[in-house]
C-alpha cells in the first residue's frame, strides 16, 4: 500500500476526470494506439530484476505521474496499469511481484474512476450487436486460455501478443 498511494491519490479524481471528458474518434484512436505501443514495449522488453536496491518513490513523482496516467486512463477507458507496470519496473520503484500487485489494485480503482465518470458524462453507448460481441469475447477467451495453457510456450504467447498489439495500433494510427 506504501507503493501504492502515491499514484492513486491523484489517478482517481484524474480519472472520473477523463471518464466525464469527450474525445474525437481521431484523438481517440492516436492515444490509445500509443498506448498500445507502450504495451508492446513492455512485452517485448525484459526488466533485469538484479539485486540492485529498489528506490524510493518520491511523493510528487507518484502524485504527478499517477496524475497524468489516471487522466489518460478515464479517457480512454484503460485501467493504467500498461503505463504504469513498465514505469514502475524502468525507475526502478518496485519489484516485478510488487509491479504486479499494484498494478492490479491500479487499473481497478482506475477502471471504477473513469467508468463513474463515463456514466456522470451520460452513460456508455453499447452496441447494437452486443450479444455477438459477447460471445466472440467468450469464444476468443476460451480459445486463448487453451491455446496459452496447453500449446504455446511463454516466449511465443508474448511474440504473438505482440504482432497482435502491432496490428491493432498501426490499424488505430493509420485509420482516419
Amino acid at each position: 500500500m506504501k507503493l501504492f498511494w502515491p499514484f492513486a491519490i491523484a489517478s482517481i479524481p484524474m480519472a472520473f476526470w477523463g471518464g466525464t471528458m469527450t474525445l474525437s474518434d481521431s484523438i481517440y484512436k492516436k492515444i490509445l494506439a500509443v498506448c498500445l505501443l507502450i504495451s508492446i514495449g513492455r512485452l517485448l522488453y525484459q526488466f533485469n530484476q538484479a539485486k540492485q536496491q529498489n528506490k524510493e518513490i518520491p511523493f510528487w513523482a507518484g502524485l504527478l505521474s499517477g496524475g497524468m496516467i489516471g487522466l489518460l486512463s478515464g479517457m480512454i477507458g484503460i485501467g493504467g496499469g500498461i503505463i504504469l507496470s513498465p514505469m514502475m519496473l524502468l525507475m526502478r520503484w518496485a519489484t516485478l511481484k510488487e509491479t504486479a500487485a499494484i498494478s492490479a489494485l491500479f487499473i481497478f480503482v482506475n477502471s471504477v474512476a473513469g467508468l463513474v465518470g463515463q456514466l456522470q458524462k451520460g452513460g456508455i453507448d453499447l452496441p447494437d450487436n452486443l450479444q455477438f460481441a459477447v460471445v466472440a469475447t467468450i469464444f476468443g477467451g476460451a480459445l486463448g486460455s487453451y491455446f496459452g495453457s496447453q500449446k504455446f510456450n511463454i516466449p511465443t504467447l508474448r511474440y504473438l501478443l505482440a504482432i497482435g498489439l502491432t496490428v491493432a495500433s498501426l490499424k488505430l494510427i493509420f485509420t482516419w
